[in-house]
């Protein structure tokens, strides 16, 4: 049978000498349960049974602890990336460049490259040499820069609003890796700069929201209010 993470739920944890409790409900009378923590395989029942106590190491604060019941036959297999990876939230890797007036010409573009993936996007909107705050609003308004004045100009800081403007590009979810980054500048003839690199290390899977609860319903507007914590990750 497919493993599945349906019918079972953890009804205590407890902390003891360093280690971690867990008391599990199983609705599955003729299968095993396995306890995973982060992808790792980290605990499995015995045998079969409605309740299962479960003893873990110490956790950190970005482990995801998950359960899943399969066959007994299948119980020393890792099914992991089958029956709880895809349903977890990406972890992604989020890259910001500053929008600066210098160095960059009002062609350039930038260019990220993580994991076999290539981004590549202009500097400044519409290849005009000017961005700040206020481009967002659709005007001038707290625009700076070579060829255009704004808030930061009339207070003779004319680079003010550009330190408010960062590129921004985030990545598909990716597994727990290390990854390389590469960011480099392109011009308007396609030459390109030296890359800058670096190595980021995603050490976990994204936690997922939790504590869903029914707030309230509206029986005139047939409204059902759900309200829930956001995962720790959310943003990050």
């Amino acid at each position: 049978m497919t493993p599945t993470t349906d019918g079972i739920a953890i009804e205590r944890l407890t902390h003891h000498a360093g280690r971690v409790l867990l008391r599990v409900a199983s609705a599955h009378g003729d299968r095993v349960v396995q306890c995973y923590v982060s992808g790792a395989l980290a605990a499995v029942q015995e045998a079969p049974g409605p309740t299962w106590l479960c003893e873990l190491a110490a956790l950190a604060d970005t482990d995801v602890v998950a359960l899943v019941a399969v066959d007994p036959a299948a119980a020393d297999t890792n099914v992991w990336a089958e029956a709880v990876a895809a349903a977890l939230p990406p972890a992604r890797v989020r890259v910001r460049l500053p929008r600066t007036i210098a160095p960059y010409g009002p062609g350039d573009r930038w260019r990220v490259t993580l994991a076999g993936i290539e981004h590549t996007g202009a500097i400044y909107p519409g290849g005009r040499h000017a961005c700040g705050f206020g481009s967002h609003l659709g005007s001038g308004f707290g625009w700076d820069g070579r060829e255009a004045a704004g808030w930061g100009c009339s207070w003779g800081l004319g680079e003010w609003s550009f330190d408010c403007e960062v590129l921004q590009w985030c990545s598909d979810g990716l597994p727990p890796g290390t990854y390389t980054v590469a960011v480099s500048i392109l011009n308007a003839a396609g030459d390109e700069s030296p890359a800058f690199q670096t190595a980021v290390a995603v050490t976990s899977y994204a936690r997922p929201a939790r504590d869903l609860t029914v707030a309230g319903y509206d029986r005139p507007s047939d409204t059902l209010t759900l309200t829930f914590t956001p995962s720790p990750d959310e943003g990050a």
